[in-house]
Order: structure tokens, then C-alpha cells, then sequence
């Protein structure tokens, strides 16, 4: 699918608008981060380590993947020596038979031939397959020679690729390591701010900071952006009701509206329970508003679906699209963690509509 925004809009100006929100947002975060209670120096910390993680999570993964490219093409190589060495030694046998024939043939010079006084038909065909011999014997020295050259091309690349991949697994490992450390920080950060929240007071006016600010940005958005047109043949979002696909494989743990807090808090999305590193996918077709961290939020992106339609993915361990990409349905866009402080991994997910929260569960196939 193309891109498409609406018609009395350019790509330049929707871009400009994305920009406009996203000094906006930029700003509304750095006050929250200029403050300098306690609680927010901790929240800061926890930021901090888990942006850290994600980034080096994200370099772990590219160079795994760097790494099975290299095995793979040092695989490819290594069996292209093997049959560049069987041809060599097929090769080197015919030379050496052909060797033995023009040996043969040379005790007899074409001299000679004219004075045992053969018959001419015998002299022009021994004469013809002696010229045949010379040639093949040159023609088989030439394709020996180009073997061998391909043999040592062959091995330097080798060599190389062998180096590449003993740096790589060096580079590997340091990674894990500053990945080990930056989640031993982060755990530290999150015992933090547990003790720092003891009181069940203090827990509720947490998570309700965390919905107004999830609000606030969702309205900045409403009204920063204009409304996005989806291409033509795309199906509308809100004739998708029990068609989307999940977006992510797991479990449904902590369902829409549950209450919190004796009542006093309500859950404006649902919990998916997987694994750490688990793909999520779009839902739907639509464009990146937001992909960054929000505070009790995570690593968190926001598709704009058209028509007022969002789909918000929380908590990721990594975020794989950027602001103003588009991303097709069932398409990956981050990777499931427990950002924002939590302790169980799983993604947050959350529809919106005009801004308002929507059950998301009879949208999804069941």
C-alpha cells in the first residue's frame, strides 16, 4: 500500500505536523523530567536504564543476526573450496593422462611419420590427433591455472570472513555483558521506586499521572494532526470490529475496565502476557505518531488508523518504527518486554477512538 493523507493536504505539510507534535511532546517531557522530587529523579533512573537496555537489546539482536549472515556465506564459501579442490584433482588427473598421451605420441615426430611411408590417410589422422592433443593439453593447463586461482581468492575470503566473525562474537559478548549491567541497573531503579511507593496513596496518584499524561499526549495529538486518509482499497477501522489480529501471541492477563483501587481506577486497555523479545505486530494499516518512552508507559508506539482511530502498544522491549512510517497489518513494529517498571512481561494494549478509550477484545479475532 502507498501512503495517503488527506487530500487538501500535502506529505510535506502532514510531516510538518508530526514535527509540530513532536516538539510538543518533547517538551512536555522535558519538564517532567526537570523536576527534582525524588520520586521523579528514581522514574528518571528507570528511564534511563531501560532506553539503555532497549538500544543495547537492539545491538545484541543486529549483531546475531550479522553473525548468522557470516555463518551462512562462510558455509557457502567453504563448500565452494571443496568442490574447487575436486575439480583440481579431476583436473590434475586428465593433465597427467594427456602428459602420457603426448609423450606417446611425441617418440613418433611427424617427420618420422612421412618416412615410415604410412599410408596418407593414417599420416593426416595421427597427424590431426596429435594436434588435438597439443591443444587439449593447453586448454586443460589453462582451466587447471584458473582453478587454482580460485582456490586462493577463495581462501583469503575465508580468512576473512573467519576474522569477521571471531570479531563479531568478541563485539557479541561485550554487548551481553552492558546488557546484563543496564537490567541489573533497572531492577535496582524499580526496587527504587517500589519502596518510594509503599503506601497504596501514593501508588494510585502514580498510575493516574500516568493515564492524564497517556491523555494529554493523545489529545496533542487529536489536535495537532489533521485527519489521516487511509488508501482506497483499505478497509476502514471501524468495519473491523472482531477481525483484528492480535498483536502479539499470548494471553489475555488483566482485562479492560478492571477496576483498581477499590473502584477509583479503571484499566483503559488490556495485558497480553508473552515472552520477552516476541513480535508485535500492527493491527491494522496506519501511521506512526509516537515511538518513544512514556513514563509508566515504556517503550510505547502509537498508530493513527484514520477516521479517529489509535491503536497503542505498551511496556516494548524495543520499538522498531519510527514517527511518520507507515506499517501494514500484521506487520512487526517493536518486540515485547516489561518497560515503564513492570514486573511481568507482556504488552499493553489499548484502541482509542477521538481520543476514548475502547474495549479492545471484541476488535480482536478470537
Amino acid at each position: 500500500m502507498t501512503s495517503h493523507i488527506s487530500h487538501a493536504e500535502t506529505e510535506a505539510e502532514y510531516q510538518q505536523r508530526l514535527q509540530t507534535l513532536g516538539v510538543t511532546i518533547k517538551t512536555l517531557q522535558s519538564e517532567l523530567r526537570s523536576t527534582k522530587d525524588t520520586k521523579n529523579q528514581l522514574q528518571n533512573s528507570l528511564q534511563e536504564s531501560e532506553e539503555r537496555r532497549s538500544a543495547l537489546t537492539k545491538k545484541v539482536n543486529n549483531i546475531k543476526e550479522a553473525l548468522a549472515r557470516e555463518k551462512k556465506s562462510l558455509n557457502q564459501l567453504q563448500s565452494q573450496r571443496n568442490e574447487l579442490e575436486t575439480n583440481k584433482q579431476k583436473q590434475k588427473s586428465a593433465i597427467d593422462v594427456t602428459i602420457r598421451q603426448a609423450y606417446k605420441l611425441g617418440q613418433q615426430s611427424q617427420l618420422q611419420l612421412l618416412l615410415n611411408q604410412e599410408s596418407p590417410q593414417r599420416i593426416d589422422r595421427l597427424m590431426r590427433y596429435h594436434d588435438y592433443i597439443v591443444a587439449a593439453h593447453q586448454d586443460q593447463i589453462a582451466e587447471y591455472t584458473h582453478t587454482l586461482a580460485e582456490l586462493v581468492t577463495v581462501t583469503e575470503r575465508i580468512n576473512k570472513s573467519t576474522n569477521a566473525l571471531v570479531q563479531q562474537r568478541k563485539t557479541l559478548e561485550f554487548q551481553q555483558q552492558a546488557l546484563a549491567n543496564s537490567k541489573i541497573q533497572r531492577l535496582a531503579a524499580i526496587k527504587k521506586i517500589s519502596q518510594s511507593l509503599r503506601q497504596k496513596g501514593q501508588r494510585l496518584s502514580t498510575l493516574n499521572a500516568d493515564q492524564q499524561r497517556l491523555q494529554q499526549l493523545l489529545e496533542e495529538a487529536i489536535n495537532t494532526l489533521s485527519n489521516l486518509q487511509l488508501p482506497s482499497n483499505a478497509e476502514p477501522f471501524k468495519t473491523l470490529r472482531g477481525k483484528l489480529p492480535m498483536p502479539t501471541k499470548g494471553k489475555v492477563l488483566l482485562s479492560y475496565g478492571k477496576p483498581q483501587f477499590e473502584g477509583k481506577l479503571k484499566r483503559n486497555g488490556i495485558l497480553i502476557g508473552s515472552r520477552m523479545g516476541a513480535d508485535v505486530v500492527s493491527v491494522h494499516y496506519g501511521r506512526v505518531i509516537f515511538s518513544d518512552y512514556l513514563r509508566g508507559h515504556g517503550l510505547l508506539l502509537i498508530l493513527d488508523h484514520g477516521d479517529g482511530y489509535m491503536s497503542l502498544y505498551g511496556h516494548n522491549e524495543t520499538l522498531l518504527k519510527e514517527v511518520g512510517e507507515w506499517a501494514s497489518a500484521g506487520e512487526q513494529i517493536a518486540t515485547v518486554g516489561n518497560s515503564g517498571g513492570q514486573t511481568q512481561v507482556g504488552l499493553y494494549f489499548e484502541i482509542r477512538h477521538k481520543g476514548k478509550p475502547q474495549n479492545p477484545q471484541p476488535w480482536l479475532k478470537s
